[in-house]
């Protein structure tokens, strides 16, 4: 690893000369200078050690790792934010105790689904009881689930599914009428993110659903969402937070053909049927029997922040914000093999250690922006994005405040490429100056090259983005200077929320470095220009930036 890296950083001297915005001390060149793969691979190291236990939300490693990022934040020179440098989060906990809950499937000839719980069906409750009980609910198909007026769509059409389990699509209908795509198209819309499906079982007022699983629709693998069973899961200790069913879980893709061929079509089938403006729910004729019991408990978990106040006597109040998650999902005893460790060295002490780096690069800036810059690491994302949801819900500050955010979740590990992308490209103003930035260097800015796994709804930036605060999500670029010996696909789905997610031989932060750099200069122009950051004119997100700002 460390021959690999080094052997890289002449290339990204290289590439990097002069890659800095330039003012008259030098100051920024000397600034952006600091941002290097070994100090980046230094933290990712710390954040990711064993003795940090994964990082689960509210453990004592995550509790470890929070301590570690406060003291790089004050040994970097940040200051508290209204006197402190963490924010408490309060959670609910839920994790259901297998030995004590049960699950039936049954069809028409009382034959029950076979399943092995979490390698084929995974279930769980988040209704925050004890216990919970469903006896016969009937399964219902409700294709993709979708309530959309402005498609003039409705899976539901007025039917009655109070008291019944759903049975979701994942994704959004692919429809197109008269040459026009619906629900973006190509680009998976919240729509189509499995939380829109539970959060609309919360309001019809169903005992439960169930996802179906395809890595098609889904867009990844079983294996990410096969431990959600015996997970602990969590909602913001919130009034009405989140979504409370009795009864959630996935259903994998042998799993849900043969309920699709007992209905008396096949999976495809019901893909299709999902897929017409005349669907209405179908009883599938299957009943589910359960009975959960949940271990419930109250706790807290802490958002790290650190701010350098802007320069200017006006423009200080407003406030950048560089986020990434720092928690991870802990340990798993069920996990088989000797290490039961997942310690989330990619997903996401790669992305912490860039806000940590970007500060450090800012902290040492003279003069300093305009504006003032706020760096956060949030708690629990992978417990549903909800120490940024804390965040905006209940900001240190006024909300109005905040006028733009560089979220950075999996940065990139293998080496230099000749492109960036930003999730969010062409929505808003942030793009276009980081478009411009590294244009300047050779570098494309691409946007999401993968629209179809709904990225944008899927990572910190989105809760920012929900208040009208314009956002980018930074992502890996994916065409690399040098051929590698492997396939970087390959790689993410045998380390992608598995134990394997470690520092190994492959790894080669100097891309990640040339691409901090980059966001550092593009953040130090939208901190210093007069307009604040907005979202471009008819974006889903626009009146509520101007409702923020008071803007017409």
């Amino acid at each position: 690893m460390r021959t690999r890296m080094a052997a890289a950083l002449a290339a990204g001297a290289a590439l990097w000369s002069g890659c800095a915005v330039e003012d008259s001390t030098g100051s920024a060149d000397r600034a952006a200078e600091l941002i290097t793969s070994e100090s980046l691979l230094a933290d990712v190291q710390a954040l990711s050690a064993d003795e940090m236990e994964g990082r689960g939300a509210g453990t004592q490693g995550e509790q470890k790792a929070a301590e570690y990022i406060r003291e790089r934040f004050v040994e970097i020179g940040l200051d508290p934010v209204e006197g402190s440098y963490f924010q408490a989060v309060k959670l609910v906990g839920m994790k259901k105790d297998p030995e004590k809950s049960s699950l039936t499937i049954t069809g028409k000839e009382g034959q029950p689904i076979e399943y092995t719980s979490d390698e084929t069906l995974t279930y769980w409750s988040t209704a925050q009881k004890e216990q919970v009980k469903l006896e016969d609910a009937p399964l219902v198909f409700a294709g993709y689930g979708v309530e959309a007026p402005e498609e003039d769509w409705d899976d539901f059409k007025g039917a009655d599914v109070a008291g019944k389990v759903l049975l979701f699509l994942n994704n959004d209908p692919p429809v197109t009428e008269e040459g026009r795509e619906l629900f973006g198209g190509e680009a998976r819309t919240y729509y189509g993110r499995w939380t829109y499906k539970f959060e609309q079982a919360m309001r019809k007022g169903a005992a439960g659903a169930f996802m179906i699983h395809t890595t098609p629709s889904a867009s990844y693998g079983f294996n990410v969402v096969q431990h959600s069973g015996s997970e602990e899961h969590f909602a913001l200790d919130l009034p009405n937070s989140g979504y409370q069913v009795d009864l959630l879980g996935w259903i994998d893709e042998p799993t849900s053909q043969r309920i699709a061929q007992a209905m008396g079509t096949d999976l495809e089938g019901l893909f299709e049927m999902g897929a017409s403006r005349d669907f209405q729910p179908v009883d599938t004729g299957f009943r589910v029997s359960a009975e959960i019991a949940s271990e419930i408990r109250r706790l807290e978990t802490r958002n790290v922040m650190g701010m350098l106040e802007g320069r200017d006597p006006e423009l200080k109040d407003e406030t950048i914000v560089f986020s990434a998650h720092y928690d991870h999902l802990g340990t798993n005893e069920g996990v088989e093999g000797d290490d039961k460790i997942f310690n989330g060295a990619w997903d996401n002490a790669s992305g912490t250690a860039c806000v940590i780096n970007l500060a450090k690069a800012f902290a040492a800036l003279e003069p300093r922006p305009r504006r003032s810059l706020l760096f956060l690491a949030c708690a629990a994302e992978e417990s549903g994005s909800l120490g940024s949801r804390w965040f905006v819900t209940n900001p240190p500050f006024e909300r109005s405040r905040l006028v733009g955010n560089f979220n950075i979740d999996m940065t990139q590990i293998f080496g230099i490429t000749t492109d960036i992308s930003a999730i969010g490209l062409g929505t808003n103003t942030l793009g276009d100056v980081l478009k411009d930035v590294a244009g300047k260097y050779g570098v494309t800015v691409v946007g999401d090259t993968d629209p179809n796994a709904g990225s944008f709804y899927r990572s910190d930036q989105v809760n920012f983005a929900k208040a009208g605060i314009p956002a980018l999500f930074i992502n890996p670029g994916e065409n690399f200077q040098e051929p590698l010996d492997f396939d970087p696909q390959k790689y993410f789905e045998e380390h992608y929320h598995r134990v394997e997610d470690e520092i190994d031989d492959n790894w080669n932060l100097e891309g990640a470095a040339r691409d901090m750099r980059i966001v550092f200069e593009a953040a130090l122009e939208a901190a210093n220009a007069d307009p604040m950051p907005r979202w471009e004119p008819g974006n889903e997100f626009e009146e509520e930036w101007k409702a923020l700002h008071g803007k017409e």
